[in-house]
């Protein structure tokens, strides 16, 4: 009994000198995680919703990527809100502010996020990838940017397996995770170095990601407006890169700051931001779709993001099928790498009927 009255008034770690433990009303960052958390997953929930209706209603062509979607923003949710919860009761103080009892529940539920964390991140970079796939590469013809984004693909799965094992079993026992009494008996890895590697992996793939359409853009033969209207739809994911290296950078004293909490709790902060722009980013290119049937006509970013692949040069008729209308492009020089493949895709038109295009997208030739 006077053991657990002790353990009660004794703070996780020894103060800085001349400091002492607050346990009723101490400096936190809480106020700070609640906002952000909450305004991510408003704008997280919303994106989602937008994408889902755009696909299913004005498209009518929800793609397996899409439930992929869906699961990422219920896996981010759950994370937020966890952390949020965990903030509250005290991880977002310094650890001299925290009961040396309270600790083993703090690292229970800081597990139990990071096991969330793989699986929620895999399935939103794969959705993101497939899209960008969809976008631009159409057809089977594998060029140099199918090879780039299925690279990524397979990073990406190999990744997040592996990170999520890897804090499924951080400890065996398990209960060492959160019992320091069993650590010296169990075998653990270094949990804050693999949280940094995860943090450096996701930059690169961040990276990686931002890269592909920008490559495949600049690979077009349009004029260089048009590239920077299709660019604008993308230009979310400079905002992801730069999170994903703020987020590193915070990461870099969870290797060796004493005071862990308040690590973790600048951790959060940007993986919150980093949540919100990985699933920006995967929601954007629907965006200008979206707009347009708001405003009762498609918007010309909606069209450059469906037809990006279409020469700058493209000529336009309608058949007179009360259901299709067909674009034909003309070839281009001899001297044109490139190549016209017809690619359907289920377009709006002015007065919402849904009507069949064939779109000539232009295919590399690698």
């Amino acid at each position: 009994m006077t053991s657990t009255q002790d353990m009660s008034q004794m703070p996780a770690l020894q103060p800085p000198a001349g400091v002492v433990p607050n346990f009723d009303n101490p400096f936190s960052f809480y106020q700070w995680i609640l906002a952000i958390g909450i305004i991510s997953m408003v704008l997280m929930t919303l994106a989602v919703v937008i994408r889902i209706y755009t696909k299913a209603v004005i498209m009518k062509s929800l793609k397996h990527e899409d439930y992929f979607a869906i699961f990422a923003l219920f896996g981010f949710l759950v994370w937020d809100s966890i952390f949020i919860y965990v903030s509250k009761l005290g991880l977002a103080r310094n650890q001299w502010d925290i009961r040396a009892i309270d600790i083993p529940y703090y690292l229970y539920m800081m597990n139990v996020i990071e096991i969330i964390y793989g699986p929620s991140m895999l399935a939103a970079k794969y959705f993101v990838l497939i899209q960008l796939k969809r976008i631009f590469c159409p057809t089977k013809l594998k060029n140099s940017v199918w090879w780039m984004i299925y690279s990524l693909v397979g990073a990406t799965i190999a990744y997040y397996v592996a990170c999520t094992f890897t804090f499924i079993f951080q400890c065996w026992p398990r209960e060492a995770i959160w019992n320091p009494a069993l650590e010296a008996e169990a075998t653990c890895i270094d949990y804050k170095a693999a949280t940094l590697v995860s943090g450096v992996i996701n930059m690169i793939l961040d990276i990686g990601i931002f890269l592909v359409p920008l490559y495949a853009i600049w690979l077009l033969q349009m004029p260089m407006k048009r590239k920077m209207g299709v660019l604008s739809v993308f230009g979310v994911g400079f905002f992801t890169c730069a999170i994903a290296v703020f987020g590193v950078a915070f990461r870099v004293p969870l290797v060796t700051d004493q005071n862990l909490t308040m690590a973790i709790a600048k951790v959060g902060l940007f993986t919150f931001a980093e949540y919100f722009g990985t699933i920006l980013v995967g929601c954007m290119p629907l965006f200008p779709r979206f707009w347009g049937r708001l405003r009762g006509k498609e918007s010309p970013e909606s069209r450059y993001s469906k037809s990006s692949f279409s020469n700058s040069h493209n000529t336009e008729r309608s058949t007179s099928h009360p259901s299709a209308r067909t674009r034909h492009s003309t070839q281009s020089s001899t001297k044109n790498p490139m190549r016209h493949v017809p690619y359907d895709e289920l377009e709006e038109d002015p007065h919402d009927l849904q009507q069949w295009r064939t779109i000539q997208y232009v295919q590399y030739v690698v």
